[in-house]
C-alpha cells in the first residue's frame, strides 16, 4: 500500500502550490549600449565609467530567474552571454553599485519591488555614477536563445559652471571666484527613476547645512553636503572684463521638475528648483548669485551655465534674495550628456 501512494505522490508534485516545473535552458545575450564615449568633456572620464555591472533576468510574471555579475572582460566588450530559461523575460541592468545598495538591489525578488529600491544622492560616486537601464518581453527560446539590447542612463543631472564673466563697473577691480555649489538638490530617487522628491532629502536647502539659517554653505567649518557631488572651491581671480572659462567644474543632482525659484529662506523648508549658487568676493565681501535651474532638471541631461555678473550680489544673511537682473546675466544650456544640439536659456 504505501508503493502507490509515493507514486502518487511523485506524480503530483509539479502541481503543488509554489513548485516550480523546471524549463528548457537555453542562452541569453545582452548587449549594452549608452556607455557614453564620443562627447565626454575632457576631465570626465569618471562619468563614463562602469565600475560595476548585474544583469538581472525576471520572468513574465516578474519573479528574478537569474543574476549575472558581469566580469570585467564582459563590460570591456558590452555584451555579455549566459544560461536562463526559456521564455519571456524582462532583463534589468544596473551599474555601479556600491555595497549598501548592491545589498538593497538582491534582496529583491520581483521586479516591481527592485524598480522601487530607493538610493540617496551620495550612493553616486565621480568614480561611478549609478547607472540603470531595461528591455522587456525579451523572448528566449530553445532552438535559438534570446537577446537583448540594454541602454544604459545615468540617474543624475550635470550642471556645469562654464564660465564666468567680471562686467563690474570697473572701480569695483579684480574680484575672485570664491566657491560655487548646488543648493535643493533633490537627494533621493529610486531605480525605475519615478519617485517623488522627498522634501526632508533635499541636499543644501536653502543654501544652508542642515536647513539651519546662520549655517551658510561654505562659511566657518558649514560644509556642504554631499560635498563630492555639489560643492566646488574655485579661489580664482578675474580682473575687470575678465572671464574665467572652467572645463570640469561639474555638479550632480536627482531630477527636479520644480521651476519656481526661492526667493529666501524658508521655515519648514518649502521645495523648489535647484539652483546653482556662486559666491564672489568683491571689496572683501562676498556676495552670493543664484541662478535657479527653473527650466527643471531631467536625468541623463547636462545643464551649462555661463555668468556674467554686472552689479553686487545678495549678502550672506539672505543668500537666495531674489536678484535683480541688472546684477546677474546667466545662460544656461540644456544639453543631451553625450549628444545632441543645446537649448539655451537666457535667465
Amino acid at each position: 500500500m504505501l508503493l502507490p501512494a509515493a507514486v502518487l505522490l511523485a506524480a503530483g508534485c509539479s502541481r503543488l502550490p509554489g513548485a516550480e516545473v523546471p524549463g528548457t535552458e537555453s542562452e541569453l545575450t545582452v548587449n549594452l549600449s549608452g556607455i557614453p564615449e564620443s562627447k565626454a568633456t575632457p576631465g570626465t572620464d569618471a562619468e563614463n565609467a562602469v565600475n560595476n555591472l548585474s544583469l538581472y533576468v525576471f520572468d513574465a510574471d516578474g519573479m528574478l530567474d537569474i543574476v549575472h555579475a558581469c566580469t570585467t572582460d564582459e563590460i570591456g566588450r558590452k555584451s555579455a552571454k549566459f544560461p536562463v530559461k526559456t521564455g519571456v523575460k524582462t532583463v534589468y541592468a544596473i551599474a555601479n553599485m556600491n555595497g549598501s545598495l548592491a545589498s538593497r538591489v538582491n534582496a529583491k525578488y520581483l521586479l516591481s519591488d527592485l524598480e522601487t529600491v530607493s538610493y540617496a544622492l551620495s550612493d553616486n560616486q565621480t568614480s561611478g555614477l549609478v547607472m540603470r537601464g531595461s528591455m522587456s518581453s525579451v523572448s528566449v527560446s530553445a532552438a535559438s536563445g534570446g537577446a537583448a539590447s540594454v541602454d544604459l542612463v545615468r540617474g543624475v543631472a550635470r550642471i556645469s559652471l562654464n564660465s564666468v564673466k567680471n562686467n563690474l563697473p570697473a572701480p569695483y577691480g579684480t574680484v575672485k571666484i570664491v566657491h560655487a555649489f548646488l543648493c535643493n538638490a533633490v537627494g533621493n530617487q529610486n531605480l525605475k527613476g519615478n519617485a517623488s522628491p522627498d522634501p526632508a532629502s533635499f541636499v543644501n536647502r536653502d543654501a544652508t547645512r542642515g536647513h539651519v539659517r546662520t549655517q551658510v554653505i561654505g562659511t566657518g567649518s558649514n560644509a556642504a553636503e554631499c560635498a563630492e557631488l555639489t560643492f566646488h572651491s574655485l579661489g580664482d581671480d578675474i580682473a575687470s572684463g575678465g572671464t574665467k572659462t572652467y572645463g570640469n567644474r561639474f555638479f550632480y543632482a536627482f531630477p527636479n521638475a520644480l521651476t519656481s525659484p526661492n526667493n529666501g529662506f524658508s521655515d519648514p523648508f518649502t521645495p523648489t528648483a535647484t539652483v546653482l549658487m556662486t559666491v564672489v568676493r568683491i571689496k572683501d565681501r562676498n556676495y552670493y548669485y543664484p541662478v535657479a535651474l527653473k527650466g527643471g532638471l531631467a536625468a541623463n541631461t547636462e545643464y551649462k551655465v555661463d555668468l556674467t555678473i554686472t552689479g553686487l550680489g545678495n549678502k550672506e544673511d539672505n543668500p537666495f534674495a531674489k536678484i535683480d537682473k541688472a546684477e546677474l546675466t546667466a545662460t544656461v544650456q540644456i544639453l543631451p550628456w553625450t549628444t545632441g544640439t543645446p537649448v539655451s536659456e537666457t535667465i
